[in-house]
Formats: structure tokens, sequence, C-alpha cells
């Protein structure tokens, strides 16, 4: 008897035991920590910045203490486990699909040649991957803002009134799954064939190293969400996407609703018809185009409320639907 308890309990607590070791090994993980130090370095830098430049025409306490923007840090604690133990298993690995879209290629054409990659080759591969990851964002990106159900989910990010760093983890689950779907694949695409070209053994190091390369530009990208305006000018920014027009993206005028989806290349804007570059600086204000949400004012509603919304509004005919970004073309 006390052994079939022993084997009981076992089970019962070994499922528990398990989510344990992974709350805790990613919560203490040295890339989670990481992460953290990016995160408060890229706060620390946006303040100077605001201090130095004397911009905005606020004082950056305001910014930082504002409602939206503590709102904004409690959801980011809360995402942290929620991404743990829900969002996490159900995003698709472009690690994974490239391994395996590799094998299908050795299925059809034999073995790969398994050459050894020069520096020149790891550079233009990490590029074709953060291209194929941005193109991932940027249809997953289209079809939150054009889809009136899955806009009700993108509302929580766009519902914040002032930018900082945090305000980029300001997203639903459901947004977090919807990247994944596109952005797993078509990353998958590039890593397949560099996989059957040179062998899996070189991507998890070398790639990491080579998408180095390009760390002051997402230190910039950092600066998306801030009120710091940082162009590019009108030339460059038809190729990358700079900071102001990230901000113009978040913001209530009605020539930019829909506008500048992509995080890192605005060419893939201009292609798709939503790319808005300006010829100078521009006063924004920040939020929902029809105006401040009032029941997204709580971190349980940034979870429920879409969920009831999106769902209410499949049986709702259209006719009916509200006037968001998600139900009209600007």
């Amino acid at each position: 008897m006390l052994e079939t308890f022993s084997r009981n309990l076992t089970e019962i607590l070994g499922p528990l035991a398990w989510w344990a070791h992974q709350f805790f090994a990613r919560v203490l993980a040295p890339e989670e920590r990481h992460e953290w130090k990016w995160l408060v370095g890229a706060l620390i830098v946006t303040d100077f910045l605001y201090r130095f430049w004397k911009r905005p025409n606020i004082a950056p306490w305001r910014i930082y203490f504002h409602p939206s923007a503590l709102l904004d840090y409690k959801f980011l604690l809360s995402q942290r486990v929620v991404s743990i133990f829900i969002v996490g298993p159900m995003l698709v690995s472009a690690l994974a699909l490239g391994n395996w879209g590799s094998k299908i290629l050795a299925s059809w054409f034999g073995p790969g040649p398994s050459w050894h990659p020069t520096f020149t080759v790891l550079v233009v591969f990490a590029a074709a991957r953060v291209v194929l990851f941005d193109t991932g964002h940027y249809i997953s990106h289209y079809i939150q803002h054009k889809v009136p159900f899955f806009w009700e989910f993108h509302k929580v990010h766009h519902a914040a009134e002032v930018l900082t760093p945090v305000t980029a983890y300001r997203s639903h689950p459901i947004e977090s799954v919807m990247d994944g779907i596109f952005q797993g694949p078509l990353q998958a695409l590039g890593l397949a064939l560099f996989y059957y070209l040179y062998g899996g053994e070189h991507s998890l190091t070398e790639f990491v190293g080579i998408n180095a390369i390009i760390i002051p530009y997402f230190l910039l990208s950092s600066f998306q969400h801030s009120h710091l305006w940082i162009s590019f000018g009108p030339k460059l920014e038809h190729i990358l996407s700079s900071p102001a027009q990230h901000q113009i993206h978040h913001s209530t005028a009605p020539q930019h609703l829909d506008k500048n989806l992509s995080q890192y290349f605005s060419f893939i804007d201009w292609i798709g018809g939503t790319l808005y570059v300006p010829q100078g600086e521009e006063t924004l204000d920040f939020g929902l185009y029809e105006g401040a949400d009032q029941e997204l004012n709580t971190v349980w509603s940034f979870y429920w409320l879409p969920c009831k919304r999106a769902f209410a509004g499949l049986l709702r005919p259209s006719a009916q639907l509200p006037e968001t970004s998600g139900s009209r073309t600007a």
C-alpha cells in the first residue's frame, strides 16, 4: 500500500515539480537576467537622452509614472509567468523546423555538402533570417490591424497613452502566438537551407555571434517605444524602420492609422503599401484612434477583455463593428 501511495504521489507532484523547475529556470536563467539588464539599460539611456535633448516637452517622470506606464510595469511581471506556462509551449520553434526542413532537402537531393561557412556567408544568412523574421512579424501585424477579431487582442498594445521601452512587452498572449505562427516557419526556410548546406552544428553559436554585428541598430530599436524623435531621413526610412516611424504607428492621427507595421525593415511596408515616411518632426498623440478605452485599466482586463470582445464580435453583424483600426482602412 505504501508503494502504491508513493507512486501515486509522485505522479501527482511530478508535473508540479516540472513546472516549478521551468519557472525558476526561466526567471533565474542567464539569458533572462540579460533581458532584464537590457531593459533597465534602455530605460536609463532613454531617461538620459530625455534630459540631454530636453525632449519631450513634458518631464520624463510624468512619462514613467503615467497611469498607462504603471500598467505596463505590472503587466510585464505577469507576462513573464504567462510566457513560461502558456505562450512558450505554443510557439513554433524556427530552429526545430529548420532542422526538419534540412532533412526534407536531404531526402530530396541527397546529403548536403557540409561546407564550412565563411564570415560573409554567416552575415548573409543572419541578415536573411532577420528579414524573414520581420516579414513574419509584418504579416501577423497586418492581420491584427485589419481583422477585427485579432484587433481586439492587439488593441491592448495600442491602448498605451505613453511609450517607454517596457511598452514593447504590452502584448496579449494571443498576439505572441500569432507572431510565432508566422515568424517560426519563415525563419525556418532560411535555416533549413543553411543546415542543409553547412550543417546544423554551426547555427546556434555562430548565428548569435554574427547577429551581434547589428546590435547598435537593435539598440536604436529600443527607442521605438519612447518619446524621442529619432529619424533616419526620408531615403533611409524606405529601407530601415526608424524609432520615429514606429511612434507614428502608435499615433492617433487618421493619416497614421495602420502604417509602418514592420519592426526593423521599412521596405517591407513599402512593398505592402503601408509605409509612411515623415518629411520632418511631427507632433504625436499616442493611444487609440477612437479615444481611451476606460475598461482596459487593469492587468486582468488586458487578458480577459480582448477574449470577451473578440468572441462577442464573431456573433455581431459586420455592420455593427466598432470603427477601430481593425475594422477600417486608414
